[in-house]
């Protein structure tokens, strides 16, 4: 039952987090941060890499936010808004640094990648733009829970692991909803 009323409010800020939004706007919101890209990339190969790295960062911050989620829920307490977002971007500014010292590493897996999936910039632009909604997606998400304390204590009678699967899947059906409904 407690899960059940967990997954239920999960269910309802999700559909809230997407219900109004603009498709048109976040349709821009994409072509702009990939057009921003490709004008200062050097080449394909080079737009690619840029792409992949953003990716690479989101999948950095994902597993954080996972680890941050989990001790919330297992304490049984959420941090104060101001304090998540400060812990957020001292994670997201590490996360930058070694997404950049590793970067050399990175961009010889990607080559390789590119060639053994036989990758297209189709692929790889679709990829980072669903990489970045599911990012904005869970700050979203764990803003809303953070900012209204009460209504989300609820999280706290589930299982902690559980809720953050329930989270994932939400995340990952609204971001293939979004991304389905864009063109780029």
């Amino acid at each position: 039952m407690a899960q059940e009323t967990a997954n239920k409010l999960i269910e309802n800020v999700c559909n809230h987090l997407v219900r109004n939004m603009n498709i048109t706007k976040v349709e821009e919101h994409f072509k702009a941060a990939i057009e921003m890209q490709r004008k200062s990339a050097q080449s394909q190969v080079d737009f690619w890499d840029m792409l992949m790295m953003n990716m690479l960062y989101f999948t950095e911050n994902e597993k954080v936010w996972e680890k941050e989620f989990l001790k919330m829920l297992e304490k049984k307490e959420w941090l104060k808004t101001t304090v998540l977002e400060e812990e957020l971007l001292m994670h997201q500014m590490r996360i930058r640094q070694q997404v950049a010292e590793q970067m050399d590493a990175a961009k010889e897996l990607f080559h390789k990648q590119y060639v053994t999936e036989n990758m297209t910039e189709e692929d790889i632009v679709y990829d980072y733009a669903y990489s970045s909604a599911g990012h904005s997606m869970r700050v979203d998400l764990l803003t809303v829970l953070v900012s209204t304390p009460e209504q989300s204590k609820v999280l706290f009678n589930a299982d902690p692991l559980e809720t953050i699967r329930i989270i994932n899947g939400y995340i990952a059906y609204h971001t293939d909803g979004i991304i389905n409904k864009v063109k780029l």
